[in-house]
Formats: C-alpha cells, structure tokens, sequence
C-alpha cells in the first residue's frame, strides 16, 4: 500500500515541540467491534479478553468517554430485532459493564443505515436513515438506557453545511428533538466536518467566515443538539485554527459546547482524502492540541483503537501512544 507523505507546515514541525499544561487532553474515544465503515481496517475478531486489555490502555491514556460504535448497514454489534445481521454477542452490555468498573462514560451511536452508500457510487435515503434510526434508538434505550453510566447519543450522520451530503438537515431537524424526547436529560452530540478546500475542493469551498454564518443559520433550524465535535484537520493545517476561531463565536452564541475530534491519521492538504493507515508524528498530534485548546472544550479522538493503543500494529502508532503517555505522566 502506497504510503502518503503528509505535506506539514513549518509551525507543526518542530522536534522539541512542547505542550503546555492547560491543553485538553484525549477523554473521548469511539469503541467498534469490527470495521466501523467499508474502507476502515480492523485488526483480527473482537473477543472478551481483547475488549477488556484496549479498555485497560484506553484508562491509562486517560479516556473518560466511549463512543460505541455499533456497525453500518444491517450489521450490528448487539442481539437486535430492528435489523437483520446483528451480532449473537450483546458486546454493547459487555463494553457498558467494563466501562462501568473503569469508571468510563459510554455514549450511544445510531446507525449509518444507507448513508455510506454515497461513498460507494450510489445515494442515500435520508428519509429511510431517520426512520430506521428512531426504531434503533429506541431499542438501545430499552436495553442499555438502566445503565447508571449512559452518558447519552451520538447522530453518526455527519454534516459539513446544509448542501453537501444530500438532505443532512432531515436528520437533523427532527432526529435530536426525537432522542430529547426518548431520554430526557441525556446529552446529544454530533461531529461535523468543516467544508474547507480540503473536503470540498478549492471551487466550493467555504472561508473560516463563511462557515461561521452557515453554521449560524444551522443552529438556527435545529434543536436538541448539546455538543458538536468538529473535526479539527477537515479544515487544511494551516487555516485550521481560523476556522475554529471563526465558530467559536456563534456556538456560543447558541448555547451549545463545542468539542473537537482529533484526528490521528493523515489528511491530503492538496485535495480531499485521507490516509487511514499510518498514524500521525507526536509532534503534529501536540501542536494540533496546541492549536484547538483555546476553542474547544474537550477532545475526542479518531480513534484510540486504530492509531493511539499502543498495541495497534498500525505504523506510527506505538511510537504516538509512546510520546502521548510521557506526556500525560511528564507534561513533556
């Protein structure tokens, strides 16, 4: 496979780089049991004991947060009767009670039903994708709502503004609303992609300014939503820091928490794409940290199990989980 050299820009390159003491550390990570996507690598079958040692690594490198993410399409990983190749081993119950002996909060993803169908040449029904998720959360509120560590919901259909990725705002207009209503008091999330020259191309592209005024008028139409996790490197390296200082404003302005995702794989800063199977130098994961601080109240990462477990086989990541565990016991 084709490794990608990453183009980094001289302030993201420095060998010594430090991190000062106020930046966020990871506390939120998602948690799947086989490929989470059609493209995603996933190492070998998930069993009890390998469940139980990433939970362990995942303590020591101070996550806090599971994000469960349960499958695409008809395949999931709990015993469901909404769809149809769902998995005999309820790993959902087990991940819930592992994290509740680790003191670790768990949220709950829906479903991307048809959604990754237009990474695949086809389309997606966003009407269908609502529809089958309300039944999907309904059934996980019956069967892991009781647990005294939900934390609460994830919507996994992601948005970059209102005209990309087909009619995004069905979801989004009705589905929060829906999950208030199902468990009231439990938080919603939603990660969003910033719709930079690096996701849309140089000719559709929106300005750190202009994405500020979509996402005003976003927030505008849609209720319910408690925290939004943008994705830090969908805006280019040296433009990501405009775009988060550009939204800041506006998410407070609405009221609602602004997280970030770390991303700890490679992104193209000449066209859109990414590199999913080496994970990025210490150095850039602390100046991006760095970065984003400032704006974001939390991080989340993309993700622990591929990129930051020291005992992923991913190239990159053992050396990255090395340097971020010095960091966490040293502050250098």
């Amino acid at each position: 496979m084709k490794k990608m050299i990453p183009i980094l820009f001289a302030w993201a390159v420095h060998s010594n780089v430090a991190v000062a003491s106020g930046t966020h550390r990871i506390e939120v990570s998602p948690l799947f049991f086989g490929p989470p996507t059609h493209e995603y690598p996933f190492e070998g079958k998930m069993t009890e004991q390998k469940l139980g040692r990433i939970l362990d690594n995942m303590e020591e490198d101070g996550i806090k947060m599971l994000l469960i993410c349960g499958g695409w399409g008809e395949t999931v990983y709990y015993p469901s009767e909404v769809l149809k190749n769902p998995s005999v081993t309820d790993w959902y119950a087990m991940a819930f009670e592992m994290a509740l002996e680790r003191n670790m909060q768990v949220a709950l993803s829906g479903i991307s039903y048809t959604y990754n169908d237009q990474f695949l040449g086809g389309t997606w029904n966003p009407e269908l994708d609502l529809a089958v998720n309300k039944k999907v959360y309904e059934e996980l509120h019956r069967r892991y709502g009781h647990y005294s560590n939900f934390w609460g919901w994830y919507i996994p259909h992601e948005t970059g503004d209102r005209t990309h990725r087909g009619d995004i705002m069905v979801i989004l207009k009705e589905l929060p609303r829906f999950l208030k209503k199902l468990a009231p008091g439990k938080k919603v999330s939603h990660s969003p992609w910033f719709p930079s020259r690096i996701t849309l191309g140089e000719a559709e592209a929106l300005t750190p300014a202009e994405t500020a005024e979509e996402w005003d008028a976003i927030l505008g139409m849609v209720e319910g939503i408690d925290v939004f996790v943008f994705q830090d490197t969908t805006a280019p390296l040296d433009e990501m820091v405009e775009y988060f200082a550009a939204i800041k404003p506006v998410f407070d302005k609405h009221g609602v928490e602004l997280w970030a995702v770390v991303e700890l794989f490679h992104r193209f800063q000449d066209r859109p794409g990414i590199e999913l199977f080496e994970s990025i130098s210490p150095e850039l994961l602390f100046q991006k940290m760095n970065s984003i601080t400032p704006y974001a109240a939390r991080f989340a990462c993309w993700e622990y199990q591929t990129h930051l477990d020291p005992d992923a086989k991913t190239p990159g990541a053992k050396e990255l989980n090395k340097a971020y565990r010095r960091w966490l016991k040293h502050g250098k």
